[in-house]
């Protein structure tokens, strides 16, 4: 507790212990014990937030709220590192939470309702106002708006890896390819250099710490304002000679769908080597890809007699052989991929040896997906630890649990590993046919046959044993039932 600011004498304000102190009302208790401290409203925050942390019923939301009002209320005071130091945390956890105060409001009310995990809704909120909502739709893509996704309670979200796949192929852009020079300060003066920018991956460790490429950035509306400047830039000089130059898009003209109508596409031209190549040659300019603002010339005439012979996909000369030096490039990793596996087959011993043992199982392991890595998992008894990811999800590491194991099994254990491993893909039984028995082809009913193991018999066991413990089960509760009535206690009824 402490003085109430500006109150009168002997009113005080609580900072902290808000259940017990609502638990002793509901005690009826006249007094508690209490410390009274002189605090200022920092202090008293930053006690409250401590307390909140350690509670294990608070949302993450209400939790960045907490860090949020510190860093408002002294910002010099309370950087990232101190809250994180404060609160016993580490400052990539405090930098993630505050990151959620950025969701858009029916991202928060999906996290809220428990929609949304805290690493979904740490993905979305990395994201820019209009991708997070085009995000959030790709977590429920059964439902046509986030509307829909609030009104159905059951509604489940796509895992967080589909998630990640999706924001690293629709919304990430690597700068390295960018048409504009990432340090240039004047170009979009208001945006500033790509390098210093929050937005981009290295600039931000603490916000995007499983991104190892630095140059990505996650603002494409800035990135693409960018883009437009450089080709206004690009088309100024021409426009001050009178001449308005055609925009033109890099993408297939079958992508024209949704686009600007004064755009050309691929398809919709024929490239001219100069001006006054023909008479219906105009001035262009490159609006997308990695030379956006080339200027360059084009016909559209579609009975022009000296394009008429040329493809509308012509490659210019720099294409062309780029072209082949990457064809080149290919063809020799190829044949050298292959050179080298001609060269280990022809120095394999007759026996495996050990590392090839070992390096064969744990590859076979690493195709069976997981799944199959669960299931192998409980057969062979692994004891299986979860581990935090860098945006505070739990995980498991089966491949770095398989190859402890594998590195400590004998030969026979290791050639046994390698049958199971093309056997436990038949334990899947489909849910949609329970009553589907095992197929007569199957490897697993190949390989019991040549063993001699009697399936039929197998099944007539387990039969008896899951049937028997229902029936013990069924059992028990007659005679607690019996027991109740025998003590006097109330006994429960089906009803009619």
């Amino acid at each position: 507790m402490r003085p109430l600011p500006e109150g009168e004498a002997g009113t005080y304000e609580l900072v902290a212990g808000t259940r017990r102190y609502r638990a002793s009302r509901l005690a009826k208790r006249d007094s508690i014990p209490a410390t009274v401290r002189e605090l200022t409203d920092a202090q008293a925050l930053e006690l409250q937030v401590i307390e909140n942390v350690q509670r294990v019923d608070v949302h993450p939301l209400d939790e960045a709220q907490g860090y949020a009002a510190l860093i408002e209320l002294e910002p010099d005071t309370y950087t990232v590192e101190r809250i994180a130091s404060r609160v016993g945390r580490s400052p990539a956890y405090v930098s993630g939470r505050l990151r959620l105060i950025q969701l858009i409001p029916e991202a928060k009310q999906a996290f809220y309702e428990d929609k949304l995990t805290v690493a979904h809704a740490f993905e979305i909120a990395r994201l820019q106002p209009n991708d997070q909502r085009r995000a959030l739709q790709e977590c429920f893509p059964q439902y046509r708006n986030a509307a829909a996704i609030l009104k159905d309670k059951k509604a489940e979200a796509t895992t967080v890896r589909e998630l990640r796949a999706w924001i690293e192929r629709e919304i990430h852009l690597d700068l390295t390819n960018a048409p504009f020079d990432p340090q240039d300060e004047t170009l979009l003066p208001k945006a500033g250099a790509c390098a210093r920018c929050p937005k981009r991956t290295g600039s931000n460790p603490l916000l995007f710490p499983e991104v190892r490429q630095k140059s990505i950035c996650t603002d494409r509306e800035c990135y693409r304002a960018k883009v437009e400047a450089l080709v206004q830039i690009q088309a100024k000089p021409l426009e001050e000679k009178g001449e308005k130059p055609l925009r033109v898009s890099q993408a297939p003209a079958w992508q024209t769908n949704g686009h600007p109508k004064d755009v050309l596409f691929e398809g919709q031209y024929r490239k001219a080597k100069a001006k006054g190549e023909c008479p219906n040659t105009k001035v262009a300019v490159l609006i997308d890809g990695k030379g956006a603002g080339s200027i360059f010339y084009l016909c559209q005439a579609e009975k022009c007699e000296v394009h008429n012979c040329v493809t509308r996909y012509q490659p210019t000369p720099q294409e062309q052989a780029q072209r082949r030096k990457e064809a080149l490039a290919e063809r020799v990793e190829k044949l050298s991929r292959v050179r080298v596996l001609e060269a280990i087959r022809k120095k394999l011993p007759e026996v495996f040896s050990r590392p090839d043992l070992e390096m064969v199982a744990l590859d076979y392991f690493r195709r069976l997906g997981h799944d199959n890595h669960r299931r192998f998992s409980k057969l062979y008894a692994w004891e299986v630890k979860k581990s935090k990811t860098p945006w505070n999800a739990q995980t498991v590491d089966y491949e770095k649990i398989a190859m402890a194991a594998v590195q400590a099994m004998t030969g026979a254990d290791l050639h046994r590993f390698l049958v199971v491993c093309a056997l436990v893909s038949d334990l899947y039984c489909p849910g949609y046919n329970p009553r589907q028995s095992l197929a007569k082809d199957s490897n697993l009913s190949c390989t019991a046959v040549r063993y001699k193991v009697d399936t039929a018999t197998v099944s007539a066991s387990v039969r008896a044993e899951v049937s028997g413990k229902k029936d013990v089960r069924t059992c028990k509760g007659k005679s607690a039932n019996a027991a109740g009535q025998r003590r006097g206690l109330p006994t429960h009824k089906k009803q009619k």
